[in-house]
């Protein structure tokens, strides 16, 4: 697939089928996972992958829309780790959660390029997470993603790129200055 089509085809997954997700696949966006860039390459993250259906079903509780987490044959948790990045964004926030997000995004891509569906989860009680999968302090979940095929017959959702909501270009981009 063609990285522009692979960015178009992206929608939230919120129904999986029950089909296992091929040790193959499940490696390749895995891969593209951990070769996401971070701050001085210090890639402050660590991924549990869950497969275990009382595990996923206890990260699901944790999740105020947790179905998709209970019912996806895959669940990846992607976490931060905060001794791996000293690194601040503009002296006012750690450069942590966005290095994660970074690896999170190339993931998600990377199931689309593989057939996969997915969605990106954040609406989590972080506490009873660490709970589920025994997390020590100063490791943080930043994002709790269900991934496997969809069970809509491909129809993951609206990513919104057809007119239906998402700001155009101009509204997004300036050059030279900020306008708004």
């Amino acid at each position: 697939m063609e990285f522009q089509e692979t960015i178009r085809s992206y929608r939230p997954c919120t129904q999986y089928q029950t089909r296992p997700v091929p040790d193959d696949k499940l490696r390749s966006v895995l891969a593209a996972a951990r070769l996401a860039p971070s701050q001085g390459n210090l890639q402050p993250w660590r991924f549990v992958v869950v497969m275990d259906d009382d595990r996923k079903r206890r990260l699901a509780q944790a999740c105020p829309r947790g179905k998709p987490v209970a019912e996806a044959p895959v669940v990846v948790v992607a976490f931060s780790v905060e001794e791996d990045i000293p690194v601040t964004v503009g002296g006012y926030i750690s450069a942590y959660p966005l290095d994660v997000a970074v690896a999170v995004h190339q993931l998600r891509l990377a199931a689309i390029a593989e057939g996969l569906c997915t969605s990106w989860i954040v609406d989590f009680h972080e506490e009873k997470v660490r709970e589920a999968l025994g997390v020590p302090e100063g490791i943080h979940p930043i994002a709790v993603i269900p991934l496997g095929y969809s069970a809509a017959d491909g129809q993951h959702g609206s990513n919104g790129s057809n007119g239906d909501g998402r700001k155009s270009i101009n509204e997004i981009i300036a050059y030279n200055e900020y306008p708004w």
